[in-house]
């Protein structure tokens, strides 16, 4: 046998060293951004779902504990807060239908399916009415399926706040 054809783990691994050279020069950080943002984009939007479940469970929260201006605050406007005369409490999915975000990274919308129970007062022009009142009742309560529509925007802090949210009905 001659030198020439015979195999040793000394050449097999300079023969290595040679083809693996050119990507050690590349670097790690320069080899991280030729993979490419996929994963950082995939970990962003997940922070971001989670962040408006959570945004969209402490406005349950806050309305059905009857704590209206505690879920005001969730609002991005004042102005934008959801009219919520005669609802007594919601019951809606904590997983939205859909949720969509923008292009632009600082809009997001939804649909949640939700059940919700409306007070309604009784008038009080007749006798029984005026002792329901009288006796802190005088209230009918009715439950109704509906579609939440919400719309999320993004807050300067990076955090997310309600835009609007629409009761439609089912």
């Amino acid at each position: 046998m001659s030198e020439e054809s015979k195999s040793t783990r000394r050449s097999f691994l300079k023969g290595g060293a040679i083809v693996v050279a050119p990507l050690a020069t590349i670097g790690v950080p320069a080899a991280a951004a030729l993979a490419g943002d996929g994963d950082r984009d995939k970990l962003a939007r997940l922070q971001d779902e989670k962040a408006i479940r959570d945004l969209h469970a402490s406005w349950l929260r806050q309305v059905n504990s009857g704590n209206y201006a505690a879920a005001a605050r969730l609002y991005a406007d004042d102005k934008a807060s959801c009219a919520l005369a005669g609802i007594a409490s919601v019951a809606a999915d904590q997983d939205a239908e859909g949720l969509e975000f923008a292009r632009d990274g600082k809009h997001a919308s939804a649909t949640y399916a939700a059940h919700i129970e409306v007070e309604t007062a009784i008038a009080p022009d007749h006798t029984l009415a005026q002792m329901l009142h009288a006796q802190g009742e005088g209230m009918v309560r009715t439950s109704e399926q509906r579609m939440l529509k919400a719309d999320y925007v993004r807050t300067p802090d990076g955090g997310w706040a309600i835009a609007k949210l629409d009761f439609q009905r089912a």
